[in-house]
């Protein structure tokens, strides 16, 4: 039973994983005022007009165009910001922060070729551009270049050994490659540079809990209370303390989570693999119901269910679940296994 467990936790980092690739935005949303995602407000249209107006007057004056692009990017105006910085470029393409906003442009409109290029040019106009080479380092680090994203990372902190950002994303390919103890030994470094990094918080409270390593608390209380309301940073403060038997402080934990989140799925499925562990069944039965209800194709969810019935003695129930898994197609041969023992 305990193989179980491991499940929600692999979702956990999987999810951490894909918010990596958004960490950037999510720093530069602290320090650099990206533009949102969905901006929720319209472009400040007066802004535009202003600067507008001027390229009429100088329409080869290449930071007007910058300057508005700048300005639709801010709002996620993307093609609009392209064309612009790209009137930029072709009246000024020795300026290396015009080359850094379109690498910014096109890694937000998905054209991460277009912006490792333009990351590059930047670069080559600018060694010292810490900001471009930070930037074609994630971009490295998403496509699984490591070593050239380690690379660039070890220049920027070689220089500036209060770059948080580098250490964190060094960290982040280290573990990505397997090599814990050096990922351990980044963030770290991260959190002496910004003692308020709250991912290299959590990417060591989730390293740590694998090694079932007590330190991980400290880091997973760090990231609770750097923002309360964050269902990632409670489901794995909850995970360890699954992982570790403190099962009451789990539950709390995970309650915190569904409270966040009331559709957190994967909450109500851990709740239930750990009141399975008390004998609690009825509470566990609850639970899977849940999951189930919310995810109709969580099929684990319905493994777990059907050992419940059984624990329960509800026989037809328990086999209702097992053959509902097999005549779903899914690739579970421990719920035929079950089945054929009822039989």
């Amino acid at each position: 039973m305990q193989i179980y467990f491991k499940t929600p936790f692999y979702k956990l980092i999987f999810v951490i994983v894909i918010g990596v690739c958004c960490l950037s935005c999510n720093r530069e949303n602290n320090h650099n005022n990206a533009p949102k995602d969905n901006p929720s407000e319209p472009i400040i249209v007066s802004d535009v007009k202003t600067v507008s107006a001027k390229i009429e007057t100088d329409p080869e004056n290449p930071e007007l165009y910058y300057q508005r692009s700048v300005i639709y990017f801010r709002d996620s105006y993307f093609e609009l910001a392209l064309a612009d910085i790209n009137d930029a470029i072709k009246y000024d393409s020795l300026m290396p922060l015009y080359w850094y906003l379109k690498g910014r442009i096109t890694y937000a409109s998905n054209r991460t070729v277009e912006s490792e290029k333009s990351y590059k040019r930047a670069i080559e106009l600018n060694a010292d551009y810490e900001e471009a080479k930070l930037k074609l380092a994630e971009i490295y680090l998403i496509v699984k270049e490591h070593q050239k994203s380690i690379d660039l990372l070890n220049n920027i902190v070689s220089k500036n050994k209060k770059n948080a950002d580098a250490y964190f994303f060094r960290g982040m390919n280290q573990k990505e490659v397997g090599d814990t103890g050096r990922a351990i030994s980044s963030f770290q470094l991260s959190l002496e540079a910004d003692p308020d990094y709250y991912d290299a918080n959590i990417q060591l409270g989730i390293i740590l809990t694998a090694r079932k390593n007590n330190d991980a608390t400290k880091y997973l209380d760090a990231a609770t209370k750097m923002r309360t309301k964050s269902k990632e940073a409670w489901f794995a403060k909850a995970y360890f303390f699954q992982e570790m038997g403190n099962f009451q402080q789990a539950l709390n934990c995970y309650r915190k989570v569904i409270e966040i989140e009331p559709e957190n799925v994967d909450a109500y499925y851990n709740v239930g693999i750990i009141n399975i562990d008390a004998k609690q069944y009825k509470e566990a039965l609850r639970s899977f119901d849940i999951c189930v209800k919310m995810n109709p194709d969580f099929i684990e969810a319905y493994y777990m269910r059907g050992q419940v019935h059984e624990k329960l003695g509800n026989t037809d129930d328990a086999k209702l679940n097992y053959e509902y898994i097999i005549r779903s197609g899914a690739n579970f041969p421990e719920a035929e296994l079950a089945l054929k023992k009822l039989k």
